[in-house]
């Protein structure tokens, strides 16, 4: 999935001309809202996995994918 959505941000980059995403053509909208859910799923099931909450915090592959999708969904969802 990680290949895949880096080949798809070389296809958005390339051919979407518009600034924010509310102005994308419709498939470049939806193949982000999915992208952007998947990776909010996995870091949901992950989160999940954890016997105590707070060891999350001290998995730092964890804590990065945190930043990562935060990033991702204040861009898709928020921007």
């Amino acid at each position: 999935v990680i290949v895949a959505n880096a080949a798809w941000i070389a296809v958005d980059t390339d051919h979407n001309n518009a600034d924010v995403l509310v102005n994308a053509h419709p498939i470049f909208q939806i193949a982000e809202h999915v992208f952007c859910m998947f990776f909010l799923f996995e870091w949901t099931v992950r989160f999940c996995a954890f016997k105590s909450k707070c060891d999350c915090r001290k998995d730092t592959w964890f804590v990065f994918d945190s930043v990562l999708v935060s990033t991702m969904v204040v861009e898709t969802w928020l921007m």
